[in-house]
């Protein structure tokens, strides 16, 4: 006998969904739970990709199911499903409710429709509610709604329907498509007159786009041959104009929108309608509290748009002075305003002349604004003290007279040059000697000559104390953003290995359900789907392989996941150094599972990531009396992070090593270690076959410590490991960067005439002039790069997104000598001055590891440092500015090449002027060490920017005039050279001679 789920697995396996709609709309009550579990199997089975023959001889991976199948399980979802599955992650809506246009002949007839009229879920709003939110682009049609509030199947949830009319203007692209050549001549008017019909949306719907945050900023159409847009922001005025919707209102609630915390494209939105209406005088007085309250957003483009439409307002007699002076109050010290804060104080010297008794608030006022780091600022603001100080009627008592200047003199350090010849009266009235011009004997700042680690009990990293810290510890190494917690963490699993509790796999299994949560079966099926991706080449970053030791701890070590592991780049282009940190965590795991309680040779010691000399012989000679052999990517690793530059702790390790039974290896510490330079021995014979792992090994390790004790050193006796070239081994790698021009032509046949336009821009590119080869082993860890710099636009993005999540854990690796990393993010993620958040995340973690104790700066950590200063990204901006002050405070940076770097970006026209004055500006007067470097910063960058000035060049100019004030150095010859030449410029006229008042040269 034929039992309703056979019948519903052959309606869906050979017939259409118009002949399972009968059987949905008659299932009986009994037979709904066994038809939804049918539906469930069916649903996973036709959604399995499998590899099938398309075309004869030609394979490929397809999903078993076809469309019509999709949409009859998603009818069958419709009726069966109950709000569990209904809410689920795999009730997909691609197949619903027939919504191709706002108009759609088959909107009321739908399958979809008539289920639901039948079925009456009672999670229908909740389902359309979750999944809108989960991506707004997928919010129902606004007719669909419509007709599902009609018939009683939906109440009016304001926020779902505001979405849905967001939406509006491009369902109208579904009319416009099935037109041949996709254009509609006066289709604007087509859809006016639709609105217009519309009461319900008209009175009701469309005003739900000022309470909730929508994309009705992005939504629209097009209209005519050429293709002019249509969206709300045409469509709302037309509407006004025609009377269908009230103006007030409208003025109104863009107002009141503005107020709310909305997306900054939405907020652009609502300012620019607000502008699109042409409000009168009147019509902003009359809101006048509404702009007033603008003032007080945190986003400095609504508080400009208050101002801009205030400045014609508070010269008015109805207009409600206290008001704006109370919020202007919070606005003075705001960095983020600048050109709104011009308008405000150039406003206030026009009241000033109407309403002298406000002379008070607006002294304080202008006083205030004296601490704001934009130099123009302090000058508008200076001209309106100057004003109110010297008129000819005086409008300040003796008593507020004093108090002004005080607040002057409090601010004297942090004024701009040009702000301070504007005020130097009162300034002199108080006393010459409260000006940094005659401070003591100012800084001079050098940089380091050497680095000496600091080894001591304050940065000394603590090992993890027992079981519960380690269990602790698993959580933030699953998070995967702290690169010593990882080591703190394989340093606790190798230590505390027979300290562990019985049944402690069971303790683990909150942090084994965060391993592929979408699964839910034990630690071993996890890590097998960890690693088919990792071999598929879906995933391969760094962030696998504590997932992967973690499952095998879990499993008991019963299996070495890490070590079976095959990474593949098909998608996801790993990091090479990815592949050395896999050995150093196989051979952690092969210790876990048989070895001896020993810890890796590369578990850094002391803070940020150095190993003591002392200890890495220490644990040697565990090695030794263990008598297990050192694996060598963990050497490698362990050389690479050795502080050979502590005399203590190197000298303690030097006593130690006659104890080191292994001969070439001690001759290799020997030299490592050695208190003074010593030339590269001749190299043993290479190792006869057969031999152990590290004899293999160890002429690749030599060329690992010689480069990390002279990363710039020549080593002929090394050049006989390599049949070519290779950079980094024999020869340091010294690529070379340039600003090439670039250019795309392409054809926008969307436009009337078919014009040609022609792109161009400046790439930035690291070039190899030498020849490069590829490294012959990867315990090479410098040499790793060289091939990966400008390895092309299709492959960018696989290698960026693995990078921005992995550098902090691939540039501990290498704390002595980062240099190939940096050329290699150089590489992949500067080469354009665009705006994309994948390269500015790789930037962020770039100069994020620039803030602590570390090596001179070279040319790339130079290079990524002026990059920074300069990027698009203010995060990038803000924290290089961090970075920058760190250097000078370890005395990392060398400001001489940082100029000549920032020199070549703002001359090649890479990056504008604007970004680096404005960040220089707020760095001023901090201490007297960072002025300093900051002043021999400029002498190197002033006479690397061209003859003919370039924009915002004065802003420069006047923080290396106050540099120089605070320095009382003498100016360059190249510098005085470069400002003769600029002296002609307009632009440049008003601007503070950096030389004035100071010696020559």
């Amino acid at each position: 006998m034929t039992t309703p789920t056979d019948t519903f697995e052959h309606l869906i396996r050979h017939q259409t969904a118009q002949q399972l709609l009968p059987f949905l709309l008659s299932l009986d009550k009994k037979d709904v739970v066994p038809v939804r579990q049918k539906t469930l199997r069916l649903k996973k089975e036709l959604e399995e990709y499998q590899e099938r023959e398309v075309k004869p001889g030609q394979l490929q991976w397809t999903c078993l199911m076809t469309p019509e199948q999709g949409k009859m399980l998603f009818l069958a979802g419709l009726a069966t499903y109950s709000r569990k599955e209904a809410l689920g992650r795999g009730f997909d809506i691609r197949w619903s409710l027939d919504w191709d246009s706002p108009n759609s002949p088959t909107a009321d007839n739908s399958l979809a429709l008539k289920v639901l009229e039948y079925t009456r879920p009672d999670w229908l709003a909740e389902w359309l509610t979750r999944r809108t939110r989960a991506n707004l682009w997928a919010a129902p049609p606004y007719q669909v709604l419509r007709t599902l509030e009609t018939r009683a199947l939906l109440a009016h949830e304001p926020w779902l329907f505001a979405q849905s009319v967001a939406h509006l203007p491009s369902e109208y692209n579904g009319q416009r498509n099935d037109v041949e050549g996709g254009d509609i001549e006066e289709y604007d008017q087509l859809i006016l007159r639709d609105l217009r019909t519309n009461t319900t949306l008209l009175e009701r719907d469309v005003l739900l786009l000022f309470d909730f945050d929508t994309m009705a900023d992005s939504a629209s159409t097009y209209s005519g041959k050429a293709r002019t847009t249509v969206s709300w922001l045409t469509l709302l005025p037309e509407l006004v104009t025609s009377g269908h919707l009230g103006r007030e209102d409208l003025l109104t609630r863009c107002l009141l929108a503005l107020r709310r915390d909305f997306r900054r494209p939405l907020l652009t939105w609502f300012k620019n309608l607000f502008s699109s209406l042409n409000p009168t005088p009147a019509e902003c007085l009359a809101r006048q509290t509404e702009l007033t309250e603008l003032l007080a957003h945190p986003l400095p483009l609504v508080v400009n748009f208050a101002l801009d439409q205030l400045k014609d307002l508070w010269l008015m007699p109805a207009f409600e002075l206290d008001a704006l002076l109370r919020a202007a109050d919070g606005l003075m010290t705001r960095q983020d305003l600048k050109t709104g804060l011009k308008t405000l104080l150039v406003g206030f010297g026009k009241l000033l002349k109407t309403q002298p008794a406000q002379a008070l608030p607006l002294a304080r006022l202008h006083a205030a604004a004296l601490a704001h780091a934009d130099s123009a600022v302090q000058e508008r603001a200076a001209k309106g003290l100057a004003e109110l100080l010297s008129a000819k009627k005086p409008l300040l008592a003796p008593a507020e007279i004093a108090e002004t200047t005080a607040t002057i003199l409090a601010y004297a350090d942090l004024l701009a040059p040009a702000t301070r010849a504007v005020l130097a009266p009162w300034l002199a009235a108080v006393g010459a000697a409260a000006l940094p011009d005659t401070e003591a004997e100012p800084a001079h700042y050098e940089s380091l000559t050497e680095l000496v680690p600091d080894l001591s009990a304050a940065t000394a990293i603590v090992p993890v104390a027992d079981w519960h810290e380690l269990l602790f510890l698993t959580g933030q190494v699953l998070k995967h953003d702290d690169a010593l917690a990882l080591e703190r963490w394989l340093d606790g699993l190798l230590r505390l290995r027979g300290q562990f509790p019985a049944g402690y796999a069971d303790l683990l299994q909150p942090y084994v359900g965060q391993v592929h949560p979408y699964l839910s079966g034990p630690a071993a099926e996890r890590a097998a789907a960890v690693m088919q991706d990792a071999a598929g080449g879906r995933a391969g970053g760094h962030a696998l392989l504590p997932q992967l030791l973690l499952l095998s701890w879990a499993n008991g070590f019963a299996e070495p996941f890490v070590a079976r592991t095959t990474i593949a780049d098909t998608y996801f282009v790993p990091d090479p150094l990815v592949a050395v940190a896999q050995q150093r965590l196989a051979f952690a795991e092969a210790l876990l599972v048989a070895g001896p309680e020993l810890p890796l040779l590369s578990t850094p010691t002391h803070a940020p990531c150095w190993v003591a000399p002392s200890k890495l012989l220490e644990n040697l000679l565990a090695y030794q009396t263990a008598q297990q052999a050192p694996n060598p990517a963990d050497l490698a690793v362990a050389l690479a992070r050795t502080a050979w530059q502590a005399p203590a702790s190197a000298e303690a390790a030097r006593q130690l090593l006659p104890q080191l039974q292994h001969i070439g290896l001690r001759a290799l510490l020997a030299w490592l270690l050695a208190p003074t330079e010593e030339p590269l021995p001749a190299l043993p014979a290479p190792a006869e076959a057969g031999a152990t792992p590290l004899a293999e090994a160890l002429p690749w390790l030599w060329a690992v410590a010689a480069r990390t004790r002279q990363p710039a050193g020549h080593f002929p006796a090394l050049a006989s490991l390599t049949d070519n070239p290779c950079p980094n081994v024999a020869q340091p790698w010294q690529p070379v960067w340039e600003l090439l021009p670039k250019s795309n032509t392409y054809v926008e046949r969307w436009r009337p005439g078919e014009p040609e336009v022609t792109e161009h821009w400046l790439e930035l590119l690291i070039l190899d002039k030498t020849t490069r080869s590829p490294a012959p082993s990867k315990l090479l860890i410098y040499s790793l790069h060289n091939n990966l710099v400008n390895i092309g636009a299709p492959h960018q993005w696989r290698c960026l997104q693995a990078l921005a999540t992995d550098f902090p854990f691939l540039v501990a690796l290498l704390p002595q000598y980062p240099a190939p990393l940096y050329w290699h993010v150089l590489g992949l993620a500067a080469t354009r001055d665009t705006v994309d958040s994948t390269n500015r995340e790789v930037l962020l973690q770039a100069l994020r590891s620039l803030l602590g104790p570390g090596p001179l700066f070279d040319e790339p950590t130079t290079l990524l440092l002026a990059i920074g200063l300069t990027y698009n990204a203010p995060a990038c901006r803000a924290l290089a500015l961090e970075a920058l002050l760190a250097a000078v405070a370890e005395r990392r940076l060398l400001p001489a090449a940082l100029g000549a770097a920032l020199g070549r970006l703002l001359g090649g026209g890479f990056v504008p002027m604007q970004r680096l004055a404005d960040g220089l500006a707020e760095l001023r007067a901090i201490d007297a060490l960072t002025d300093a470097a900051l002043h021999q910063t400029l002498d190197a960058l002033l006479p690397a920017l061209p003859a003919e000035p370039l924009r915002n060049t004065r802003k420069l100019l006047d923080t290396y005039a106050d540099l120089q004030s605070r320095t009382r150095q003498p100016t360059p010859p190249p510098v005085q050279a470069r400002l003769r030449e600029w002296q002609a410029t307009a632009s440049l006229k008003k601007s503070r001679r950096p030389a004035a008042g100071v010696r020559p040269c």
